[in-house]
């Protein structure tokens, strides 16, 4: 009875955050105020508090506790992480080396006549730029000034390019934030996870969708009657003024954590890697430009950048840490996967399951990291019951939302290219269930294999 009461609990709060958050109440708010709720009444109810034996002996006074130790604890890790490479990633787009890499990367598309093979190439190539340009929204504004005109210009109509562009939405590589918080939740380092775990899954991924964008976008046109679209005239793709060379710029902070990976002379981290990156560019910078005050002022587009990964991104991290330990406590994901343990294919379908909650709970709130970083956290004491890697179901879960989120209509970049693109959010939404779907089953197939499951 008591176990019974403990998972209706935890389902209970997980649908009435789930309501709030679709209301667009704040998540960080929603997450921190249900977390510390939770936490008080699954003290009260298992007699633990969330400090464990550090505890005050007061269990209220220890909930508000916890959310010191999350600040800590986050800041100091995943979120220092995090923060440094989203200041990177601006002072790139600063100083329009982005924007350089993105238009020389595209450049390649204008020689494909075939516009449905167009759409193909830039799914390819915008997945690649995503192991340097983390963020969906980011890298989708950029996509936007420089392949939707070709494509547009090849006669491919706006509602098929901007379904094609809200594909490139998988959160991988070392430089990613969901993927950083994966592999230190899992307890490894960040390139092992990238290199052993997930790049096997997200490459089938996109070798499958690749192939399949120019066939099915073709018979979305034609069901839709788009082909003979009138479109209006399109601008011409504009370079940015600045030297050749800086498209390298974006890459070092990846080469760097990979080569001394591989090599280990010396330990390489992100962070370290990312301050190295910045002092290496802000140099060829004060050799380059004239106005040398400005190149020293530039700096403060990486702290201020910082400061808004903490307020947006972190701050997300440490509220539904607050909340994963209060469902934690509670303990019902604990009692339903002891359940699942003593089925058959227990591993297999706690995976399924994990990833689908994660991927849906990404619908909902608009963002793959508040999913993850919610139910992340419960996915190591749930492996160790199974007996198998925290990494079989950590993969497809971080995947599974960066999915999720593409479906949803309140993610930003689904928001920001349908917005440029003039067509209907609902409609974009509507076209890539079928791509993003085939992706969440490629994703649940290859990561059981490669989880060793089967």
């Amino acid at each position: 009875m008591e176990q019974a009461l403990l998972i209706v609990l935890t389902l209970a709060a997980c649908v009435i955050v789930a309501r709030l958050v679709l209301k667009k109440i704040n998540p960080i708010f929603v997450f921190l105020i249900a977390g510390i709720v939770i936490i008080v009444l699954a003290s009260f109810l298992t007699g633990t508090s969330a400090l464990g034996e550090e505890g005050s002996g007061n269990y209220v006074v220890d909930a508000f506790a916890y959310i010191t130790t999350s600040l800590k604890t986050n800041v100091a890790g995943v979120g220092a992480i995090i923060m440094t490479v989203t200041g990177y990633g601006a002072y790139m787009n600063h100083i329009k080396a982005s924007k350089k890499l993105a238009y020389l990367a595209v450049k390649p598309l204008r020689a494909i006549k075939n516009k449905y093979l167009v759409l193909a190439g830039m799914y390819v190539i915008g997945m690649l730029l995503k192991l340097v340009i983390t963020s969906q929204a980011g890298l989708a504004v950029l996509l936007l000034g420089t392949t939707f005109p070709i494509m547009l210009a090849l006669g491919v109509h706006p509602l098929i390019a901007a379904s094609t562009m809200c594909l490139i939405c998988i959160d991988w590589g070392p430089n990613d934030g969901s993927t950083i918080f994966a592999a230190e939740t899992s307890g490894m380092p960040v390139v092992q996870f990238f290199t052993d775990h997930q790049f096997i899954v997200v490459a089938c991924i996109i070798v499958v969708l690749a192939i399949m964008i120019p066939f099915y976008y073709k018979w979305v046109a034609e069901k839709e009657g788009l082909d003979e679209a009138e479109l209006e005239e399109q601008t011409e793709v504009d370079d940015v003024d600045c030297p050749g060379y800086y498209v390298l710029f974006p890459l070092i902070p990846l080469a760097l954590v990979l080569v001394f990976a591989i090599w280990p002379i010396v330990p390489m981290d992100v962070i370290t890697a990312c301050f190295i990156s910045i002092v290496i560019v802000a140099v060829v910078e004060l050799i380059r430009r004239p106005n040398k005050l400005d190149v020293t002022g530039d700096i403060k587009v990486v702290f201020r950048s910082m400061a808004d990964a903490f307020s947006n991104i972190v701050s997300i991290i440490i509220s539904a840490s607050v909340f994963a330990q209060g469902i934690k406590m509670l303990g019902g994901v604990s009692i339903i996967a002891d359940m699942i343990s003593t089925m058959q294919g227990a591993s297999v379908l706690t995976l399924v399951l994990m990833s689908l909650i994660t991927f849906a709970a990404a619908m909902i709130m608009g963002s793959g990291a508040a999913s993850l970083y919610a139910f992340g956290p419960l996915v190591p004491e749930m492996a160790a019951k199974l007996g198998i890697a925290t990494t079989s179901i950590m993969v497809p879960m971080e995947i599974g939302t960066a999915l999720g989120r593409s479906l949803s209509p309140v993610a930003g970049a689904v928001i920001a290219v349908s917005g440029y693109a003039k067509v209907d959010l609902m409609k974009v939404i509507k076209i890539n269930m079928v791509p993003l779907g085939l992706a969440m089953i490629l994703n649940l197939a290859v990561s059981v294999v490669t989880g060793g499951l089967v």
